[in-house]
């Protein structure tokens, strides 16, 4: 049960870091196509707007939990905003604000990471290089696309792609672990045009009146 209370604060967080995290025997040049499309498409708009539910399962403990949120992502800045907290970042810091305690965290991005915690826009690209990709299957309405780390030794086992073909939206996205965690974001929205006004990514203590702030950079 702990492990999927944890999964509510985080579980936007951590399905995007799976898919900064993914990458069969060689690429398929052709589900590379798609995913240098679906990267351009995403890479040259003001922003990615994301509406989605997150469904977690746990095999070890035979639970699962479902939680919905929104994400806004433009380069290295994201808001996910999730039932019990809101994370930000404007790539420079992250504050993660509970309103409910009336607190916010605030930390600095970890340079030598390189998941989407510091760095959101590898959704986008981490398909490049290091990485193997194929195109599983596909119908009228969407490509289905498989990838596996090529680094046998990590945790990620599968990661499962479904992306619109006329818009070349994320339709979906399952991600299983070797250690029986299983993670499916089904998107319920999925818009390029929003155009975030300044200040959007920073956490303003002046806009919540009586917010606690524990800023540990």
């Amino acid at each position: 049960m702990k492990r999927i209370c944890k999964m509510k604060k985080t579980g936007f967080v951590l399905l995007l870091t799976l898919l900064a995290l993914t990458g069969f025997s060689q690429k398929d040049p052709e589900a590379i196509k798609i995913l240098s499309e679906f990267s351009r498409k995403a890479t040259s708009a003001p922003s990615v707007s994301i509406g989605f539910e997150i469904l977690a399962y746990d095999a070890k403990e035979d639970q699962e939990t479902t939680i919905e949120g929104t994400a806004v992502i433009s380069g290295d800045s994201y808001v996910v905003t999730l039932p019990d907290n809101i994370i930000r970042t404007d790539g420079k810091a992250v504050w993660n604000y509970m309103p409910a305690v009336k607190e916010v965290t605030v930390t600095e991005p970890d340079p030598t990471d390189g998941s989407f915690i510091s760095k959101p826009s590898l959704l986008f690209s981490m398909h490049e290089k290091g990485y193997k990709v194929r195109l599983l299957e596909q119908n009228a309405q969407e490509w289905v696309i498989d990838l596996y780390p090529e680094d046998i030794n990590v945790n990620v086992v599968r990661i499962r792609l479904r992306i619109g073909k006329s818009l070349y939206d994320l339709r979906s996205a399952e991600y299983r672990t070797k250690d029986g965690m299983t993670l499916t974001l089904t998107s319920s929205s999925y818009d390029l045009t929003f155009r975030p006004p300044a200040g959007y990514f920073t956490f303003n203590p002046a806009d919540h009146k009586g917010v606690e702030v524990i800023d540990m950079r």
